[in-house]
C-alpha cells in the first residue's frame, strides 16, 4: 500500500520540483537584468537545486556566477594591496565555497591566477600570525581565547604544525588545574568528573589517570553491610532482603558506592562481636576496609492471605420472545423473568513491610543516610458465576423460588446490570501473597539503593 502511494506521489512531486525551478530560474533573471550578479546567482543554484537539468538555470548560473566570481576576485586584490592578509585569506576562501557550490550543480567557474597567487602568499603570513598569538594565549593561560585562534587555525590549514597538541593543552588544562584544586579541597566527586572528562576527551594529559584513580579512591564510598536484623518477621526474609538491597546498589553503575566483598568473612566479625561491645560495627567495618556500615531492621511484617467468600445471590432469567397480535397483527414482545441463583466472590491477599535502616561513616560515626521504607501491596479479586447465559442474567431479589412475594423484584435497569456484568467478566484470580512479598521486598531494595546513591557528601 504505502509503495503504490509512493508510485502515485512522485509525478505529483516531479511537477512540483519543476514549478520550483522554473520560479528561481525566472527571479535569477530578473536580479541578473538589474545587474545584482551574485543575487541572480544564488537564485539560479536553487533552480537547479529543484531540478538539475534546467539548461537556463545552467546557463544563467555559469553567467551570473563568472561575473560574481570575477567581483569577489577584484576584492581579493584590494585586500592583499592594502595589506589586509586576513581579508585576503576569507576572501578567496568565499570565492572559493562559491566556485565550489556552482561546479556540483553542473557550471564550471574559475578564479583568477592573480587571486590565487595571493591567496597562497597571504595564507602562510596570516597563519604564523595566529599561531604567535596562539603561542601568547597560551604563555598567558588565557585558554579559550587560545583554543578560538586555534581553531581557526585548523579551519585554514587542517594539521598545521603542533596545533592538535597546543588544542589539547588549552582545552585540558583548565580542567586539569581546576581538578586539582577541587581535590585541595576535598572535593574528589568533582575533581573525579574533571579527569574522566580529559581522559574520555583527549586520551588523558599529564598525570591525569593517577588523579583519576586517586580522586575515585577518595570520593568512594566503601559499604560494609551487616546482617539485617529482625524485630518483625523472619531472619529468612531479613536476609532475603538484604540480599536484594545489595544487589540494588551494585546495579546502581556508581563508581563512589561500592559494596565490601563480605565473603568468609563471617567467623571475624562473630569473634569481634564476642569482644568488642560498643561501636563494634564499626571496628569491623575499619577490619574489612569499609568505610560506612549499612545496618538495617525489619521492623514491619504482615501478611493476610484471603479466604475465598462466597455468597448466594438471587437474580433473573431474563426472557425476551416475540409474537403476533391476533387483532393488529404486529409483532410484541413478550418479557418474562425467571428466578435464578447465581453467586459473587471476593478475595484479598496483602503484604506489608518495613525496613529501618542507617548508612553510617566508620571514621567520624556520623549518619549519612537513614530511612523507613513502608511497602504495601495487595490484590483483590471481586466477581461473579452463573450456571447460565451470563447476557440474560439480571440483579433482584426473591423471597421464594416457587411461588411470588410482595419482597420480590428485578433491578432491570442499565446501572444495575452494568455493574452485574462486570462482577461476571471480573479477574477471578490474585497476586499470592509471597509474589506480593516479592514486590514488597523489590520496591524497599530499590528505594534504599536509590536513596544511598542520591547521598553526595559534596554538596
Amino acid at each position: 500500500m504505502k509503495r503504490i502511494l509512493l508510485l502515485l506521489l512522485i509525478p505529483t512531486l516531479l511537477v512540483a520540483s519543476g514549478c520550483a525551478s522554473k520560479k528561481y530560474a525566472k527571479k535569477g533573471d530578473k536580479y541578473e537584468q538589474a545587474g545584482m550578479w551574485e543575487q541572480a546567482a544564488e537564485s539560479y543554484m536553487r533552480s537547479l537545486s529543484s531540478k538539475r537539468d534546467n539548461i537556463d538555470a545552467i546557463v544563467g548560473l555559469k553567467r551570473t556566477g563568472q561575473r560574481t566570481v570575477d567581483e569577489k576576485c577584484l576584492k581579493v586584490l584590494k585586500s592583499y594591496e592594502s595589506d589586509a592578509i586576513k581579508e585576503t585569506v576569507y576572501g578567496y576562501l568565499d570565492v572559493l565555497s562559491f566556485k565550489n557550490r556552482a561546479s556540483a550543480l553542473g557550471a564550471e567557474l574559475s578564479i583568477s591566477d592573480r587571486a590565487t597567487d595571493y591567496f597562497n602568499e597571504a595564507k602562510p603570513k596570516y597563519i604564523e600570525q595566529l599561531y604567535s598569538d596562539a603561542q601568547k594565549l597560551l604563555d598567558s593561560e588565557k585558554f579559550a581565547q587560545a583554543e578560538t585562534t586555534l581553531m581557526e587555525i585548523e579551519s585554514i590549514e587542517p594539521g598545521y604544525a603542533n596545533v592538535q597538541e597546543m588544542l589539547k593543552v588549552s582545552r585540558c588544562e583548565p580542567l586539569y588545574r581546576q581538578g586539582k584544586e577541587y581535590m585541595t579541597s576535598g572535593l574528589n566527586r568533582k575533581a573525579y568528573a574533571n579527569f574522566d572528562r580529559i581522559i574520555k576527551d583527549h586520551a588523558g594529559y599529564k598525570d591525569s589517570k593517577e588523579l583519576k584513580e586517586e580522586s575515585l579512591q577518595k570520593a568512594m564510598i566503601t559499604i560494609k553491610v551487616d546482617n539485617f536484623a529482625v524485630q518483625a518477621g523472619t531472619p529468612e526474609l531479613a536476609t532475603r532482603i538484604q540480599g536484594a538491597v545489595v544487589s540494588q546498589i551494585n546495579s546502581l553503575n556508581n563508581p563512589f558506592i561500592k559494596i565490601v566483598d563480605t565473603e568468609n568473612t563471617q567467623q571475624i566479625i562473630d569473634e569481634q562481636r564476642r569482644s568488642v561491645t560498643v561501636g563494634s560495627d564499626v571496628q569491623i567495618g575499619k577490619i574489612l576496609g569499609a568505610k560506612s556500615i549499612l545496618s538495617a531492621s525489619l521492623v514491619e511484617y504482615n501478611l493476610r492471605y484471603g479466604k475465598l467468600e462466597k455468597v448466594e445471590k438471587r437474580g433473573y432469567l431474563k426472557e425476551v420472545t416475540t409474537t403476533k397480535n391476533k387483532e393488529t397483527g404486529a409483532e410484541e414482545k413478550l418479557v418474562s423473568y425467571k428466578k435464578v441463583v447465581y453467586f459473587t466472590y471476593n478475595i484479598k491477599n496483602t503484604s506489608l513491610l518495613s525496613l529501618k535502616y542507617q548508612l553510617t561513616s566508620i571514621e567520624t560515626g556520623a549518619v549519612m543516610v537513614s530511612d523507613v521504607v513502608r511497602e504495601y501491596h495487595e490484590d483483590e479479586a471481586n466477581y461473579a458465576t452463573f450456571d447460565g447465559d451470563d447476557d440474560k442474567l439480571v440483579p433482584g431479589y426473591w423471597e421464594h423460588i416457587s411461588k411470588d412475594s410482595p419482597k420480590d423484584f428485578v433491578s432491570d435497569n442499565q446501572a444495575e446490570v452494568s455493574e452485574l456484568r462486570k462482577l461476571l467478566k471480573a479477574k477471578k484470580n490474585v497476586e499470592t501473597v509471597p509474589q506480593l512479598t516479592e514486590k514488597a521486598i523489590s520496591e524497599i531494595a530499590k528505594k534504599t539503593a536509590q536513596k544511598i546513591n542520591k547521598y553526595n557528601p559534596e554538596q
